[in-house]
């Protein structure tokens, strides 16, 4: 075999040279613009798809949180009126009143404020025989809720979402 070094001309080989040779710099680590427009393009597809669900889901939470709400209304219209005798004419003859008499709403009902006007709804008592009440629960506008339409309930237990209109649909 052939030494690496041969002894005339103690000149490397260029075996020898490979190896001895100074280390290759390293290319510096990192993601190139093409991949990090791929993955912006993945978030953004995949955002499209979820934002509406999500916004659907909210919607029909806070749907679900008010027709809530206008049924304890409804039992405390009821409660009111076997003590009474009549239906009462607002939110603060039912419990719903600080210790100033303002109507006073709970955290959950601040929240959802955000898309109902809770504060404004319309009782529609009437006292004439025999009594009766319409609760008027409507959207505020710019909201999510806004499409979803005015929320009804009667005293006979009927409950409409926009309510008065053609669309008008039983919940």
């Amino acid at each position: 075999m052939r030494s690496l070094l041969s002894p005339q001309t103690k000149i490397p080989s260029p075996a020898m040279t490979r190896c001895h040779a100074e280390p290759k710099v390293k290319k510096p680590g990192g993601f190139t613009l093409i991949e990090l427009m791929i993955v912006v393009a993945i978030v953004a597809i995949l955002t499209s798809v979820a934002y509406p669900s999500y916004l659907d889901h909210v919607k029909k939470g806070n749907r679900a949180q008010a027709q809530a709400l206008l049924l304890d209304i409804a039992q405390r219209q009821q409660n009111y009126l076997m003590i009474n005798r009549e239906y009462a004419p607002g939110l603060s003859d039912l419990g719903f009143a600080d210790e100033n008499g303002l109507v006073s709403l709970s955290s959950d009902l601040k929240a959802l404020s955000s898309a109902y006007d809770v504060a404004g709804i319309a009782m529609g008592t009437i006292s004439g025989p025999p009594p009766s009440f319409d609760l008027l629960l409507k959207p505020i506008e710019g909201s999510v809720q806004e499409s979803d339409g005015v929320l009804c309930l009667a005293n006979t237990g009927a409950r409409a979402r926009h309510c008065g209109s053609l669309s008008e649909v039983p919940w």
